[in-house]
């Protein structure tokens, strides 16, 4: 893989992480104000602060496996690493949706807007572009990432309950 591509898809596990860090250190705070503006039936599906620590370490650590994988020039590699990042692009508007229904501040809401959102816009862009998959995979992906995002948070936050 060419250094100047590989470097563009590192920036993907590498906003991940200081993105999962930032949900992290503020999920503490955010849990209880989240079961407070939920319905009692749906209360009991928010997880645990252990949980939501295991599914932001997991959410932390399958990104870097897929840039590995990506790194290695395949192209169902590279395929795999920009469909995470329309997810990403995805779970931007779903930061924004959480502090409109939390009223304030979101856990991730900061990361998501600051570096996820125009890195995605730069990354997706550029893939586009240079032609690092077919335009229409690229094109696909991105309902495809509407339609995934919440099937994974949900799947990951249902492997860290074990």
């Amino acid at each position: 893989m060419r250094p100047d591509r590989e470097h563009a898809f590192l920036g993907v596990p590498v906003l991940l992480m200081v993105h999962n860090y930032e949900e992290m250190l503020t999920i503490e705070r955010a849990l209880p104000r989240v079961v407070e503006h939920l319905p009692a039936s749906l209360a009991a599906f928010v997880p645990t602060l252990e949980q939501m620590y295991f599914a932001l370490a997991l959410a932390t650590v399958i990104p870097w496996v897929i840039f590995l994988i990506a790194r290695f020039g395949t192209r169902a590699g590279v395929a795999l690493l920009l469909l995470l990042q329309c997810i990403v692009l995805v779970n931007v508007a779903w930061h924004a949706a959480a502090a409109v229904f939390l009223r304030g501040y979101a856990p991730g809401l900061v990361t998501a807007i600051a570096f996820n959102l125009p890195f995605s816009i730069y990354l997706l862009r550029r893939a586009y572009r240079e032609e690092w998959i077919r335009r229409r995979t690229l094109l696909v992906f991105l309902p495809l990432a509407v339609l995934l995002h919440g099937p994974l948070i949900f799947g990951v936050i249902q492997l860290a309950r074990g």
